[in-house]
């Protein structure tokens, strides 16, 4: 099989542009037409179909996915288009023929996949978290900066008009001064969630699924279908539950909107996990210090399932109660005049503010813009970010940041004891139970952080 051709119009416009613009690859210039990037895809069933129809019109260059089954559709929309179990033959046999790799998988993969597409100089969309340890999370963060790649975290929100109000809003006194956000999300659902005391026995795994690749560089283990294909995010060893999952997406909004920085204390309550899940519900508090512009601030998290029923806050000050039954996924930035409220797991519309009187008042005489809009989405602007050579909205210096905040909340989860974190030291203050949780055990033959 070979690649996705490549048009006349494409290819002609290729050399015009070679004299105009040299910095660019081949594939990135065109005359007359839009630039199109040259892909590959690790991870085609699941998000990666949908990453695959969010970048539709770039040329699609090689598949590399190890379950036959699950990657089928998003094959069958491509039939010409070489596949890949193992990624890393990808990265060798077309070494020179792409310029962006787009990964959709399990969070475990993240660091060797996204660490050998950087090293091969290629440009990464990730879908979140960054990675499910601090010490991962770091080194690509490191990685990307050393090669100077355009990478992006694929946090949706964060290329949504509504974000950029957020801040407006906040920074224009909507809700006054912000003192606490509570959180709460409906995943992880009681028909995805496993609990495990122990590492299941398992049994061969399905012929369509190459199982060692599944595993990575995570330790070995027989394969049981409560890993994969699809519940493997609660498992400390694949993922960290929903709490790394939607946590993301809700600290994504806040470190936007309200500049966050390290959190002095993080506590957790709840369910307690076992040594190989999280639990199906969980209460963590994370309390920052306060800033240039804002005070002291509480963030809750409220979520997952108890016997059935959604776990939710009790009462969000100035929400009414009806609002908070009928949300199941919603972030409330509470002030000293009101409350912001977005019944999303991410800034997807405007807020509402509360009491409504606040709001009519607000809005009577409302901010001017100050942020420039985003153009075509997360996906659009990682490709206007590769062509024109700069920084795109979430890059994983920004990511990295964003996943060890809400990672802090896991490890006070896991150890449940507080975290006291130090981030130029990577030392949890009176903790060392979590300290041995901030990187995983790497198989031998496997990338590791370091």
């Amino acid at each position: 099989m070979s690649p996705t051709p490549i048009t006349r119009r494409h290819a002609l416009g290729a050399l015009v542009g070679a004299s105009i613009f040299p910095l660019l690859r081949p594939s990135l210039r065109a005359a007359n037409a839009e630039p199109r990037l040259r892909l590959a895809f690790f991870g085609v069933g699941g998000r990666g179909r949908s990453n695959l129809q969010n970048l539709h019109g770039h040329e699609v260059v090689a598949f590399a996915d190890v379950d036959d089954e699950r990657a089928a559709e998003g094959y069958s929309l491509h039939p010409g288009v070489p596949r890949y179990r193992d990624f890393r033959r990808l990265l060798d046999r077309h070494a020179t023929g792409i310029d962006g790799v787009v990964i959709s998988t399990p969070d475990h993969l993240h660091l060797p996949m996204a660490l050998a597409a950087i090293q091969a100089g290629k440009h990464v969309y990730l879908e979140k978290p960054l990675a499910p340890t601090i010490v991962e999370c770091r080194a690509l963060a490191r990685a990307a900066q050393a090669a100077k790649v355009v990478t992006q975290l694929g946090v949706q929100g964060h290329g949504l008009e509504a974000l950029r109000v957020l801040r407006e809003w906040i920074d224009a006194d909507a809700a006054g001064r912000i003192t606490e956000v509570v959180l709460w999300s409906d995943r992880m659902k009681p028909k995805e969630f496993v609990r495990a005391e122990t590492v299941p026995t398992g049994g061969p795994a399905p012929a369509s699924l190459d199982w060692d690749l599944w595993l990575g560089s995570r330790r070995a283990r027989p394969y049981d279908a409560r890993y994969a294909p699809s519940r493997w995010r609660n498992w400390y060893e694949f993922g960290a539950g929903a709490l790394t999952d939607i946590g993301v997406h809700m600290f994504d909004a806040l470190t936007f909107a309200l500049d966050l920085g390290v959190p002095e204390l993080v506590t957790a309550g709840g369910e307690p996990p076992t040594p190989h899940t999280a639990p199906a519900w969980t209460r963590v508090e994370w309390s920052f210090g306060g800033t240039a512009k804002h005070g002291p601030l509480k963030v809750t998290w409220i979520g997952g399932w108890r016997d059935g029923v959604m776990v939710k806050p009790d009462a969000v000050p100035q929400l009414p109660a009806e609002v908070l039954a009928r949300t199941d996924n919603g972030m409330a930035f509470v002030g000293t005049e009101g409350t912001l409220f977005i019944p999303d797991l991410r800034a997807s519309a405007r807020p509402r503010i509360y009491p409504e009187t606040r709001e009519r008042e607000f809005l009577a005489s409302p901010p001017a813009r100050t942020l420039p809009r985003p153009k075509g989405g997360h996906h659009q602007d990682w490709v206007d970010a590769v062509i024109a050579n700069r920084p795109a909205g979430a890059p994983f210096g920004y990511g990295a940041l964003l996943t060890e905040r809400v990672l802090l909340g896991s490890l006070a989860q896991r150890t449940g004891r507080a975290v006291r974190w130090q981030p130029e030291t990577m030392r949890c203050l009176d903790n060392p139970a979590a300290e041995a949780l901030l990187r995983p055990t790497v198989r031998p033959g496997w990338a590791g952080a370091e």
